[in-house]
């Protein structure tokens, strides 16, 4: 199954060997309640392998891709992703950012664009893994200087 726990185990521990890998940890009081990680992409990176669109050269570099954004359920809905999402992002010095959103979750998408950065959507992707379902890979440019909070 393309998303079970050995996976994700697996998928996690490929991401944190990555130069630059970078995680934020939300907490409530004591209990934490969701996390966002991700990295930038090198050169060559098998991250657009599976993208069924041509891209441009200059795309696939100075990119940090945003790997997992999760969220515990009794703290969904309440703003916790998109804090969540720009202590991540936020710092960042990397002149565009990646992700990947599972083609059958349009709220999803629809969710990124809200938070008002522009995101398009380059195209199809399938990861080069067992059982990947179609990504709709998005993109977006980081406006000139720091990114902005927007909590």
């Amino acid at each position: 199954m393309f998303a079970s726990p050995t996976r994700s185990a697996e998928v996690l521990d490929h991401w944190t060997a990555r130069p630059g890998w970078s995680c934020v940890v939300g907490y409530d009081n004591d209990q934490p309640v969701g996390y966002a990680y991700g990295a930038p992409l090198p050169p060559g990176s098998r991250w657009w392998g599976g993208l069924l669109t041509q891209v441009s050269a200059d795309t696939v570099t100075r990119t940090y891709a945003l790997s997992e954004l999760m969220v515990r359920e009794p703290w969904r809905k309440t703003g916790t992703a998109r804090q969540l999402y720009f202590a991540l992002l936020s710092p960042r010095r990397e002149e565009r950012a990646t992700l990947l959103v599972d083609q059958d979750h349009p709220k999803v998408r629809a969710l990124y664009r809200s938070w008002g950065w522009g995101w398009t959507t380059l195209g199809d992707l399938r990861p080069g893994l067992p059982d990947a379902p179609l990504f709709h890979a998005m993109l977006f440019n980081f406006p000139p200087g720091a990114v902005e909070i927007g909590v």
